[in-house]
């Protein structure tokens, strides 16, 4: 891996033949559907490659953010420049964590409301939205401000990077030539810096040139406890959470028992049933966070005088928590997409005439695949443990309220992924 980093035409060599692929994926997405069952622009997008990506991001970190082909729009945008660029404002630095947060909210709801996975023209403005975005910021400022602030992707992947095992660090004790480095670094962070499992994108930046030879690629353990979580970066994981749990009861059965029951209520509206069972399922898990958060502060300022136990910094340690437990779920979901790969190459053959056009049976709506099943149990298994690990060692909370906190959502899921599910949305 280490080879790979410091190869000079990395990352480039993979950003320009993926922005070719991504072309081709917004043609495809746009082009109407003449013999395929669904359209395969969406369908590459969101049941293939927002399948692997968790599993890609569990293995190598925010390495995805390195050759992603939307930044290499904006480093060929900023050569045309003229003139040097400013550093982002001061102002944008502080709401970055919550502008990302935002974009994040505003993705999981579109994508769950307007069902994206089988919508090719939304899904192509969305690859345009991240494309102008990239360039745009990139004409005002210098490095790559989108990655950093404002990509919903990359907050994702760098909350989850935690998690990860592959780091970025400094050589043996030359933390003065590591830091020097830092300064090639387009996301303004640091090898030696604490936050840079969640920060860096393994761009390779600091590897190329003076003083690079003092930062190294690193199998490290995973940062699960620490650094501290912002209050966003505490929202953007029981965002995170909330919308897989919509998307996973929106696989199984128990979503056409909601759908109809709840579409007469709202005067037959479908749109409007969706968007309440997607929003009252984030907006459910918010309340009993925050309940929780309440108990725990309450029950820590009782334990006597000097006992501090503030709303938000226990809101923080329990999505610390929750995200193995939202890694976990990602995972389980897109295990269940990928048995749906035949089905999208079959589609996206047909479509381009590699294969006889015709009629392609869909699959059945819902399957019970022991093996499947299995191996999901075993991942939210592993989530949970990991989940009650942090709730046993994380800040002052280390009683039996985190570790609740940490189960109820567990419990949840482990009644969702008992029922049938489908294999695509």
């Amino acid at each position: 891996m280490e080879r790979l980093l410091r190869w000079r035409a990395f990352p480039a060599v993979f950003q320009w033949p993926l922005l070719g692929l991504v072309a081709l994926v917004a043609y495809l997405a746009l082009r109407p559907v003449h013999h395929a069952e669904l359209n395969p622009g969406a369908a590459i997008v969101w049941q293939l490659w927002w399948a692997f990506l968790p599993f890609f991001i569990l293995l190598t970190a925010r390495l995805w953010c390195a050759i992603c082909p939307f930044p290499a729009l904006g480093d060929a945008a900023q050569r045309l420049s003229p003139l040097p660029l400013p550093l982002p404002p001061s102002r944008v630095r502080r709401a970055g964590p919550w502008l990302a947060t935002i974009a994040l909210a505003l993705l999981g709801f579109v994508f769950l409301l307007l069902s994206l996975e089988g919508n090719g023209p939304l899904t192509a403005v969305l690859l345009l939205v991240f494309a102008v975005g990239a360039v745009g910021t990139s004409l005002l400022w210098r490095g790559r401000a989108f990655c950093r602030y404002l990509c919903p992707l990359g907050l994702m992947a760098g909350l989850y990077s935690r998690l990860a095992w592959l780091r970025l660090g400094p050589y043996g004790d030359h933390k003065g030539q590591a830091a020097m480095a830092a300064r090639r670094c387009p996301l303004f962070t640091s090898p030696i810096a604490s936050r840079r499992a969640q920060d860096c994108t393994l761009c390779a930046a600091c590897l190329h040139g003076e003083g690079g030879e003092a930062v190294t690629v690193r199998l490290q353990r995973p940062s699960l406890a620490g650094p501290a979580l912002s209050t966003a970066e505490a929202m953007a994981i029981t965002l995170l959470l909330g919308f897989l749990l919509a998307d996973a009861l929106r696989m199984t059965p128990l979503y056409l028992r909601y759908m109809a029951r709840a579409t007469p209520l709202l005067g037959g509206d479908y749109q409007t049933a969706m968007a309440s069972g997607v929003a009252g399922t984030v907006i459910l898990l918010l309340l009993g966070q925050a309940v929780l958060a309440l108990i725990m502060g309450r029950m820590r300022r009782a334990e006597g005088p000097g006992k501090t136990g503030g709303f938000w910094p226990v809101f923080a340690r329990l999505s610390l928590v929750w995200l193995p437990l939202a890694l976990a779920t990602h995972l389980a979901l897109s295990a269940q997409h990928l048995l749906a790969v035949d089905i999208v190459a079959r589609n996206l053959g047909a479509e381009l005439a590699l294969f006889a056009p015709g009629h392609m049976p869909p699959a059945d709506a819902y399957s019970f695949v022991w093996a499947m099943k299995g191996l999901q149990w075993a991942t939210l298994a592993v989530g949970l443990g990991a989940a009650l690990y942090l709730a046993g060692r994380t800040g002052q909370d280390r009683g039996p309220s985190l570790l609740v906190g940490a189960a109820l959502p567990a419990m949840a899921l482990g009644a969702i992924f008992w029922e049938p599910m489908s294999v695509a949305c």
